[in-house]
């Protein structure tokens, strides 16, 4: 019997294969399951693609937007892939490189959590489009811990024409800035 397998067990190297409920490690489906992980096809009142799920076996994280609340708001949210085979939702993906504010994820920006603090405002944020380029969780990580991505990132001008550019933090710790 044919299965459609959408990846690699992070915890025990089987197959993940799709299931009429979710994604299931093949080990986890035997009548004596050596390995714990399942996952939901439906998050958060959202249904997963077998894309989604394959990054998130890969990298154990994955952003993603259109998930919806009791009261039908939507949000985005990074989902983690615990060693116990738990998919944490997590709206939270590191401090604030100007004032150390925990750095949310927000449909349009990545914005520090004091931006409403009327004690000490922070206007720090990120956007998640920056010249075309639909940044990654991986590139917001980079620029909260090391300031600066890694990586040159493709980015489009006005008459659409293609440049690289990594991108990195202003003096001041305020601003993304193109390096």
């Amino acid at each position: 019997m044919e299965k459609k397998i959408i990846g690699r067990c992070p915890l025990c190297g089987g197959n993940v294969v799709k299931t009429c409920k979710g994604y299931r490690c093949e080990n986890n489906i035997a009548e004596q399951p050596t390995c714990v992980l399942n996952i939901n096809g439906i998050i958060g009142n959202r249904k997963m693609s077998d894309e989604e799920i394959t990054e998130l076996l890969e990298h154990r994280f994955i952003l993603v937007d259109g998930f919806a609340s009791k009261e039908g708001k939507t949000f985005p949210s990074v989902l983690e892939l615990a060693d116990n085979g738990a998919i944490n939702m997590q709206s939270v993906i590191g401090k604030c490189p100007h004032c150390g504010g925990d750095i949310r994820v927000g449909t349009r920006a990545f914005n520090c959590s004091n931006y409403n603090n009327q004690q000490a405002p922070c206007n720090f944020a990120i956007w998640r489009n920056i010249g075309g380029h639909q940044l990654s969780l991986t590139e917001a990580k980079e620029i909260c811990e090391k300031e600066i991505t890694s990586n040159e990132l493709e980015m489009y001008r006005d008459d659409g024409t293609i440049y690289r550019k990594r991108l990195g933090l202003s003096p001041d710790k305020l601003q993304i800035v193109k390096i």
